[in-house]
């Protein structure tokens, strides 16, 4: 038993790793891709990527959790021959959504580009990313196939080969399309050519980094058909389903998983359109909207990340403990999700507070360092309420309340439209309205998400705790990457003095986080890497 823990523990943490890995990478490729674009090439990729986000939201991003979900169900029962027939037919409804959705974003691209989003170069980059949609479809799919077999190896595995191919395909793609864009571009007296062309490269890499993790994940589906076999020979279960019924059963599954999606992630796609659409027709309002998407977004979604991937791996638990009726261990999870929410975006947002002047210009070589800092430094707070968000998001999908988590975040879209039109088209604010209303949109759902938070359970906590622990470790550690932040550029420079801040300030966030107890021993072996960090504490004489 102790043996089986301990293999249960590794692989745990192996699929964290991977996970940490993919995120980081997903994070890095942009930086060298907007050195390489600049901030109107980051908007013609952003366009293209928003699209392709609407279009696979609509046709395959609810499969890879309702495969998932339908084949542990019938797994669980040893029905492997039904399993087979939710396989086959979600495989198929996979592909025929994805080509139709891919098929509409290649015939829409010009409309669209021209229409919605005011950008004539986007539209190439907008055909490139096309396929996507149904490669990164039929990849979801499959991966919530492994899943439902108890495995989460697979999805990680190939999210980290799906981002480590894709840099390495964009750092060959990107400069070989965007001087062939430049030669085109003047010939063309075009010079924005070389900027859209590159955006397409980047567009072909992240399609063939998502084709390289299908095909892995087809090698190991057809590896894994020897031993699926031989269970579906000993399969005693009840008669076979009827196809018609099943597809019938994906679709009612999905559609309110695309409707949650749309509501959860619809302002990243209604951000760019309304942007484009009230502010002036221009080179400049790409320009403005490239720094955002390009620099700003990429940065600030990174706390984010990091609570979504510790709070995701609660959801199991406190699904578990609801659906045992455990009032108690039900409180404990949940508490603990707003928790780690808040103490892991808390520094980050404090960081970048200080160090926006030194780390943009430390990051990106290419475009408006000093915009970027402004907008990094005005969207500190929207960072910790939208990893709050997340945290209130995993909370209610694991207390099984999807319908009070669309109505939250539906609520949240729309003020969040309303109050974007008035700032952009009533105020002329540019993309510091876009943070504005964004903030908005981010607070709204942690109110409405918590009402319906405690509309489910009684939470109870120290709250005290929760909220002040984290702030005077901030304040502290604020303090110190302050003063080197201040004093050291001059001697060691802008990239060294972002390393060291970082440095500096996690040990010391850290270390007092953990001499304060904001994390009892009990709820860090409960976390990925919390173990470490229980350790460290025992060796400070903390715990």
């Amino acid at each position: 038993m102790a043996q089986t823990r301990r293999s249960g523990y590794r692989k745990n943490g192996l699929v964290t790793a991977l996970a940490f890995l993919a995120g980081a990478l997903a994070v890095y490729k942009r930086i060298p891709l907007t050195n390489r674009i600049g901030d109107n090439g980051n908007a013609y990729f952003g366009m293209a990527y928003d699209t392709f986000l609407f279009f696979f939201l609509l046709c395959g991003y609810a499969m890879q959790t309702v495969v998932a979900q339908m084949t542990a169900a019938r797994c669980a029962k040893g029905q492997y021959r039904n399993t087979r027939r939710v396989w086959n037919t979600a495989i198929l409804y996979t592909a025929v959504l994805g080509i139709a959705g891919s098929a509409a974003m290649l015939l829409s691209a010009g409309v669209l580009a021209e229409g919605l989003f005011r950008t004539r170069e986007a539209a190439p980059v907008i055909r490139c990313m096309a396929p996507c949609v149904l490669i990164v479809s039929l990849t979801g799919a499959l991966r919530g196939y492994f899943q439902g077999m108890g495995s989460m190896v697979p999805t990680a595995f190939s999210r980290f080969a799906e981002e480590l191919a894709g840099l390495l395909l964009m750092l060959v793609l990107v400069p070989g399309m965007g001087g062939y864009g430049k030669k085109v571009g003047a010939l063309l007296f075009q010079p924005d050519y070389e900027q859209a062309f590159g955006a397409g490269g980047a567009a072909l890499a992240f399609g063939l980094g998502s084709l390289i993790a299908l095909l892995l994940l087809a090698v190991l589906y057809l590896l894994f058909q020897g031993s699926f076999r031989r269970r579906e020979r000993k399969d005693t279960g009840k008669a076979a389903e009827d196809y018609g019924s099943i597809g019938r059963r994906i679709a009612g599954a999905a559609l309110p998983a695309v409707l949650t999606a749309f509501a959860m992630q619809g302002s990243f796609i209604l951000d760019q359109i309304l942007f484009m659409q009230f502010m002036p027709a221009g080179a400049d309002s790409a320009v403005q909207w490239g720094i955002y998407t390009g620099k700003y977004r990429i940065l600030s979604c990174v706390p984010a990340m990091l609570a979504a991937a510790v709070c995701t791996g609660l959801i199991p638990s406190l699904s578990v403990s609801h659906e045992g009726m455990n009032p108690g261990r039900t409180r404990e999870k949940a508490f603990l999700m707003l928790k780690l929410s808040f103490s892991v975006s808390l520094p980050f947002a404090v960081w970048y507070a200080v160090t926006a002047d030194n780390l943009v210009p430390a990051l990106f070589t290419a475009g408006n360092m000093e915009t970027a800092a402004q907008l990094l430094r005005l969207g500190c707070v929207s960072m910790v309420l939208q990893s709050l968000a997340v945290g209130i998001a995993c909370i209610l999908r694991g207390l099984g309340r999807e319908r009070l988590l669309f109505a939250a975040a539906a609520a949240s879209l729309i003020l969040h439209a309303v109050l974007l039109s008035v700032f952009l088209h009533s105020f002329g604010m540019g993309t510091d309205g876009v943070i504005w209303a964004v903030t908005a949109l981010y607070g709204a759902f942690a109110v409405l998400g918590m009402a319906a938070v405690l509309r489910t359970i009684s939470l109870r906590g120290d709250w005290g705790r929760l909220i002040g622990i984290p702030v005077i470790a901030c304040a502290v550690m604020g303090l110190v990457v302050y003063l080197i932040n201040r004093f050291l550029p001059a001697v060691l420079g802008a990239g060294p003095v972002c390393l060291l801040c970082f440095a500096a300030g996690l040990i010391l966030y850290v270390l007092l986080m953990l001499s304060m107890h904001s994390l009892s021993g009990r709820e860090l072996k409960s976390i990925p890497g919390g173990g470490a960090l229980l350790k460290v504490g025992k060796l400070f004489r903390f715990y």
